[in-house]
C-alpha cells in the first residue's frame, strides 16, 4: 500500500475519533492471509459478528509483511472507518505508538508482550500444554513438536512450544531437540513434508502435536504416505479446530478457542473505544480467550 504524504493525512484526519459528526458504520479487519483456513473461518466470524451489530467489514489481507502491516495501522489507502481490528504476524509496539491514523484499534491473535493497546488472544501456552498432556495420557512418550519457525518468528507458535515442553517436564519425559520441527509455514504442505522428515530421521516417534490444524492435517498426509497408522502407530493433534478437522481420514483432534466469546470480546472492546468521549483516558484491557480439548478419531486409541 502506498500514497503521497498528502493522501496519508487524508487518511488520518477521516479515521480519527471525533473527525466526523456520524459512524460509518464500517470495520477495517487485517488478516494475514485467507489462504490460511484459521483467518479465513475467524474472518467470517468476525463479518457475521459485525453484522449482527449493524456494521460492515473492510478485509486488507497484509501477508503478514511488516510494511502492509505498518500502513493499515496508518490508514493508509482505506475509506473512513470507525474502528481497526488487526491481526499482526509482524507489528511492533513501537509502530502502534507512532500510528498516524490513532482511531479505536483492537488487536487480535499474536500477542505483544507489553503492550498499551487492547488485545485479544487465546491461552496459547496453555492449548499446546493441554494438547502434549492429552497425548502423553493416551501413552505416546515420543511426541514431536511440529511448527517453529525461528526464520520468522511467530510468537503464537513459540508460545506453544513452550506450552508442548511444560508438559513433557512436568510428565518427568526426556526433552529431545531433534523432535522439535521448523517449518517455514504454517500450511498443510510444510506440515506434510516437515513430517516425513522427522517420521524417516526418527523413526520412534509416537505422537505429533502441531502448531495449527493445517500443519497436521499435513502430518496426517505424509503418514498415511509412509503407512504410519494413525492414532495407533503415531497419535495426531493440532490447535485452533478449524472444520477441515472434523472431516480428515482420521477426524483430527484439535484444541478449540472459544470462537463465540473471541467475536464477542472483540466487539465489545471496539464498542468501548467508539462510545468513549474523545479524549477519554481508556483502560488498555488484555483479554485471553479459554480454549478446549476436542478429542477426534487421531488421538482415540
Amino acid at each position: 500500500m502506498g500514497g503521497t504524504s498528502a493522501e496519508r493525512e487524508r487518511a488520518s484526519a477521516r479515521s480519527m475519533p471525533g473527525a466526523r459528526a456520524t459512524r460509518t458504520g464500517l470495520v477495517a479487519l487485517a488478516v494475514p492471509h485467507l489462504e490460511e483456513p484459521y483467518f479465513a473461518e475467524l474472518s467470517s466470524r468476525l463479518v457475521r459478528g459485525a453484522e449482527a451489530r449493524g456494521m460492515a467489514v473492510l478485509i486488507v489481507q497484509t501477508e503478514g509483511e511488516h510494511g502492509r502491516e505498518v500502513d493499515v495501522a496508518n490508514g493508509v489507502g482505506l475509506p473512513a472507518i470507525d474502528g481497526l481490528i488487526h491481526i499482526p504476524r509482524s507489528l511492533t509496539v513501537a509502530d502502534l505508538t507512532r500510528r498516524t491514523s490513532p482511531g479505536p484499534l483492537v488487536l487480535l491473535g499474536e500477542h505483544i508482550e507489553v503492550s498499551p493497546f487492547t488485545h485479544i488472544t487465546i491461552d496459547n501456552r496453555g492449548a499446546a500444554r493441554t494438547a502434549a498432556e492429552h497425548l502423553i495420557g493416551i501413552g505416546s512418550r515420543r511426541i514431536a513438536f511440529i511448527g517453529r519457525r525461528d526464520a520468522r518468528p511467530s510468537d503464537a507458535a513459540d508460545r506453544r512450544h513452550a506450552g508442548y515442553l511444560e508438559a513433557l517436564e512436568s510428565a518427568g519425559l526426556p526433552v529431545d531437540p531433534a523432535l522439535t520441527a521448523q517449518v517455514a509455514a504454517f500450511s498443510a504442505e510444510e506440515g506434510e513434508r516437515v513430517t516425513r522428515e522427522m517420521v524417516t530421521a526418527i523413526p520412534d516417534v509416537d505422537g505429533i502435536l502441531c502448531s495449527n490444524d493445517s500443519v497436521a492435517l499435513g502430518a496426517l498426509a505424509a503418514l498415511a504416505e509412509r503407512g504410519r497408522r494413525v492414532p495407533h502407530d503415531v497419535a495426531v493433534i493440532g490447535i485452533d479446530d478449524i472444520r477441515a478437522a472434523r472431516f480428515s481420514v482420521p477426524a483430527l483432534s484439535s484444541v478449540a478457542p472459544d470462537h463465540d466469546q473471541l467475536v464477542d470480546a472483540t466487539f465489545t472492546e471496539l464498542e468501548r473505544q467508539l462510545t468513549a468521549p474523545l479524549g477519554a483516558n481508556l483502560p488498555v484491557r488484555h483479554v485471553t480467550i479459554p480454549a478446549r480439548l476436542v478429542k477426534r478419531a487421531s488421538t482415540a486409541r
